[in-house]
């Protein structure tokens, strides 16, 4: 659905100015006249007026959604922040309620309400068995029909706000809900999903449009049940069905976490994994969308990823078609004990379970990350190129003893009006050992120049708790938003701390020097221009070279990272008599053609005390002709040499230098054997 559509609807229907039915005021949401403005129960302000004509002329939604479980909207703080991340990349809100009826309707209401006011659309996750088996649902009318009023009831409250929206029936079927007698997960379980389940999806489809013909119903079952060497069978035995009742779904919702595959099997069979869920999915719904909810957070063996897992699985879904992408922000803490260069890994007590606990607060910058990434690509992909990202920009707030979501950023429009960004700081409160210092640097990323360029200045307020201890804030930075340069906040505040020159490579700088005491308002200007120096020198100062490199080879057309591998080798300094060998730059990749020299077969190549890596190397170097696939190194530096791991193209985007792959190797070698396409060790 695309965002005129829905705020056309919502509009005629009355509801973008029903903050007061769920008790918040514009305050904790969308732009207002100024940072603290209010708005009475049931009346509607002038600013909420000119959101309905602003947001109306504005560009359609994307297809692409964030996942916000109970925990996270039903707690207003974290729904404000989400939602208002929402709007502004242009996300759809999948509100999760399983089993909702008319019961839950207060409380589906405030994050319905919510979403209207910040201008996003809202899916809603519903009509998961809980309280009867699907024997019941079949056999026993009067539960067939309570569970089905049920539905219907929270459907219509649903219609009024969001009248083309989506709802997607079931949850990972047949593991969530009572699949059988006893709720557990088995045989028994999914044999009713394929006998009984498309009786009940038909008539909870046929029910809900009944009451909103123009929203969508999309089904949710379980991966296993819909990738190739799993059974993918349940799923076109369900969909058939389906199809002769006339109730196939509009769309299919998916998810898959990559991480029960890659941490046996490697990327590869997880990336093949990813691609036949969504051909899968879209095949047997004759070519109906597909959405796919990917893995940022750490997952129940304690894996967690890293970026470059991120990115394969957005190549692998969008490349298998699918209309959209969004990311698990997990609601349970699992300490990080496994994964190949896990990103901003759990490490540790760092933070607890509790009413905030989520991906979203105790790893934000991994789940920022992987929607940067989201941006990245779809950059790429709409437009050949970067265009959109170079307007765009990050907003780094410096200073020291931020607390979680005491202080409350907004930013004033190209229109006139304040728009909340977020609370910082955006860490959960927790023992966190990649910030032990009281310095902080606290980032709000993607913030559209369009949108915030006010004549060349940015206009920035800052509200403080009643209750908070106070902060100081030192500078504000408005940072060019890269993928391939992004730095969690403790990176940032480690640069910052430790240079004075990092404003040269913004586009906004301004020293403010001002205590946050609780209560105060702040209010900054901030001059916008253009960066003095590119932000990989900041980054990556010793690998500009290699990074041009390879961003001239991924111009190319055509390009394709899968066609490309990086050569990871490790060496001795010296030989097992104690002298100096030849240089290991001198290497040559051995195939069926003989020896080819590295220098030739690389695009680019970085050294390190250990070892070197050579990007971007054509992966058809390592394919012999009876179809196998090895690494093998000859050359005079041989003999140093420990371990050969062909290694899956990084390119640009998580680029590595050859320090950073070698320290990999030294603290967990087995892991690259397992993430790596080919490896040869002594």
């Amino acid at each position: 659905m695309r965002r005129r559509r829905f705020l056309d609807a919502a509009a005629a229907a009355g509801m973008i100015g029903l903050a007061g039915c769920s008790g918040e005021s514009d305050r904790d949401g969308a732009a207002t006249d100024s940072p603290s403005d209010t708005a009475e129960t049931g009346q509607e302000t002038s600013s909420a007026r000119r959101r309905q004509t602003t947001a109306t002329e504005s560009a359609p939604a994307g297809p692409d959604f964030v996942w916000a479980e109970q925990k996270i909207w039903r707690d207003e703080r974290v729904r404000e922040n989400l939602f208002a991340f929402a709007a502004r990349h242009d996300l759809v809100v999948v509100i999760a309620k399983a089993d909702a009826d008319a019961d839950d309707l207060p409380a589906l209401e405030k994050p319905l309400a919510a979403a209207a006011r910040h201008g996003t659309e809202v899916w809603l996750n519903v009509g998961v068995l809980k309280q009867l088996t699907p024997s019941e649902f079949v056999g026993d009318g009067a539960k067939r029909r309570r569970h089905l009023d049920g539905l219907e009831a929270v459907v219509r409250r649903y219609r009024d706000f969001f009248p083309t929206g989506r709802i997607v029936l079931w949850q990972e079927a047949p593991v969530g809900g009572r699949w059988n007698e006893d709720g557990t997960w088995n045989d028994r379980a999914v044999e009713n999903l394929e006998r009984l389940g498309p009786r009940i999806f038909a008539a909870q489809k046929r029910r809900v449009e009944n009451v909103a013909p123009n929203v969508d119903v999309g089904i949710f079952v379980h991966f296993p049940y819909i990738v190739d060497g799993k059974q993918p069978e349940t799923f076109e035995t369900l969909t058939a069905d389906l199809k002769s009742r006339g109730a196939l779904p509009d769309f299919t919702f998916t998810d898959f976490y990559r991480g029960w595959y890659a941490k046996d099997v490697g990327p590869g069979p997880a990336n093949a994994a990813v691609r036949s869920l969504v051909t899968n999915a879209r095949e047997l719904t004759d070519d109906r969308p597909v959405s796919y909810l990917g893995e940022p957070h750490t997952i129940n063996p304690q894996y967690t990823p890293s970026r470059q897992a991120m990115w394969m699985d957005l190549r692998a879904a969008l490349g298998a078609g699918a209309e959209g992408v969004g990311w698990y922000a997990r609601t349970a803490y699992k300490e990080t004990k496994h994964g190949f260069d896990p990103f901003v890994p759990n490490v540790g007590p760092a933070a607890r379970d509790g009413p905030r606990a989520s991906t979203l607060t105790f790893a934000r910058d991994r789940y920022q990350y992987a929607y940067a990434a989201l941006r990245a690509k779809r950059d790429s992909d709409m437009a050949g190129g970067r265009g959109a990202s170079e307007r765009r920009f990050d907003l780094w707030l410096a200073g020291s003893e931020f607390d979680f979501y005491e202080h409350r950023l907004s930013l004033r429009t190209r229109a006139g009006e304040w728009q909340f960004v977020g609370d910082f700081d955006g860490y959960v409160d927790g023992d966190y050992p990649y910030g032990d210092g009281s310095d902080q640097v606290s980032i709000f990323r993607g913030l559209s120049r369009e949108r915030f360029d006010r004549d060349g200045s940015l206009e920035v307020a800052v509200e403080t708790a009643s209750d908070s201890d106070g902060a100081r804030l030192d500078a504000v930075l408005a940072m060019p938003e890269d993928v391939s340069t992004y730095l969690a906040e403790p990176a940032a505040t480690e640069l910052y701390g430790s240079r004075t020159d990092v404003h040269e490579f913004g586009v906004g700088h301004e020293r403010v020097n001002t205590r946050l005491a609780a209560g105060d308002s702040r209010r900054f200007g901030v001059e916008l221009g253009e960066p003095q120096r590119p932000l990989d020198e900041l980054v990556f100062p010793d690998h500009r070279t290699q990074r041009e490199r390879l961003g001239r080879l991924e111009s190319r057309d055509r390009f394709d990272p899968d066609d490309y591998f990086d050569l990871w080798v490790s060496t001795e300094t010296t030989t097992e008599d104690g002298s100096e060998s030849g240089s290991i730059e001198e290497l040559g990749l051995v195939g069926d053609d003989g020896r080819k020299p590295l220098s030739e077969a690389s695009t680019a190549v970085s050294t390190a005390d250990g070892g070197a890596v050579w990007y971007g190397i054509d992966r058809s170097d390592l394919a012999n002709r009876d179809g196998s696939i090895t690494v093998e190194v000859t050359g005079d530096a041989r003999e140093l040499v420990t371990g050969v791991y062909a290694m899956p193209y990084a390119g640009t985007v998580t680029f590595r230098p050859a320090a950073e792959a070698m320290e990999l190797l030294e603290t967990d070698r087995a892991s690259a054997r397992t993430f790596a396409i080919a490896h040869e060790e002594e």
